[in-house]
């Protein structure tokens, strides 16, 4: 049998793009050398690896049994690149963060430049709606979640705890009664979560605030949310640390809040890499330092 160990990354890019189109476009080659190098393998290992459908491309049973194998081997050319060439201890290259968009936009995009201050060779990728990215898979490098991971071939640390109150804009309370219990916002416009578009259970908000409450304006992201309601559209669960960055949010019922948690995730191979490293830490680092931001209405309270 003669492999040619190079094809791993054109069998491992399919993997994760199911189309050759979008292989050839990781890979920066044209699709027909991403099916050329995919018949070669096949061809030397004499089984077929992939089915072929107007959907895309999935996995035969002897591709499955091939794709740890070639993480495996991905995970050794990485780790000699980076320690036989000496750039063991350079951050450099690309790393995908995939964070829910409260945090990766309100929090994560203002800091991260930062860190690339330090390190100018390093790139970063943020996707604010990571739940169609697979750590496993090696599609993302850094993962934060809202739920404790379960999966146990991850690695994974809580980051930190945080709190969401509820809160309106000046604008809408102005002219309305001060509200006084958790009823009587069933007699207000609500700003919440599209419920069939939820990437995770633990969004439910408005059911925690109060069973059967019904959101008016709804929106699959919480930065949408926070704009619809520092404009006046109603009362919404906003996390602590983005309600602060608006100036005429004011908290309502503050004694009421919900308090959740982040959880970071990694693939233990792909800690191993400086980049990654270096970007763990400078999220845990930043984390730290803005704890309070989390936890804490701050200034919010004297705003009414």
């Amino acid at each position: 049998m003669n492999i040619n160990w190079d094809d791993m990354r054109f069998f491992l890019a399919l993997c994760r793009k199911h189309s050759f189109v979008s292989a050839s476009s990781e890979l920066k080659v044209t699709h027909t050398t991403v099916a050329r190098r995919i018949s070669a393998l096949e061809s030397s290992l004499q089984t077929q690896l992939f089915m072929r459908t107007e959907k895309g491309c999935s996995l035969t049973p002897a591709g499955e049994l091939l794709f740890p194998y070639a993480e495996q081997l991905e995970s050794t050319v990485r780790a000699v690149s980076e320690s036989v060439s000496g750039t063991d201890d350079t951050t450099s290259g690309v790393v995908r963060l995939g964070a829910p968009d409260g945090i990766g936009t309100y929090f994560l995009a203002s800091c991260l430049s930062q860190l690339q201050s330090v390190h100018p060779s390093l790139d970063i990728e943020l996707i604010a709606i990571p739940m169609y990215y697979s750590l496993s898979k090696r599609e993302i490098d850094i993962l934060i979640t809202v739920r404790k991971p379960t999966h146990k071939k991850v690695v994974a640390r809580k980051l930190t705890r945080y709190k969401l109150g509820l809160f309106a804009s000046a604008q809408y309370l102005e002219k309305r009664q001060t509200i006084r219990s958790k009823k009587e916002l069933c007699t207000h416009r609500l700003v919440g979560y599209i419920d069939d578009l939820l990437f995770d259970q633990d969004l439910r908000f408005m059911e925690e605030i109060l069973p059967g409450l019904t959101a008016h304006f709804r929106s699959s992201t919480s930065v949408a949310q926070l704009h619809a309601v520092a404009a006046g559209a109603g009362i919404g669960v906003i996390p602590y640390f983005m309600a602060g960055s608006v100036d005429n949010l004011v908290p309502i019922l503050p004694d009421h809040y919900i308090e959740k948690a982040y959880w970071l995730q990694v693939n233990p191979d792909s800690r191993q890499l400086a980049r990654v490293r270096s970007t763990i830490d400078f999220i845990v680092e930043q984390i730290e330092l803005n704890e309070e931001k989390f936890l804490s209405l701050l200034d919010l309270r004297i705003r009414r």
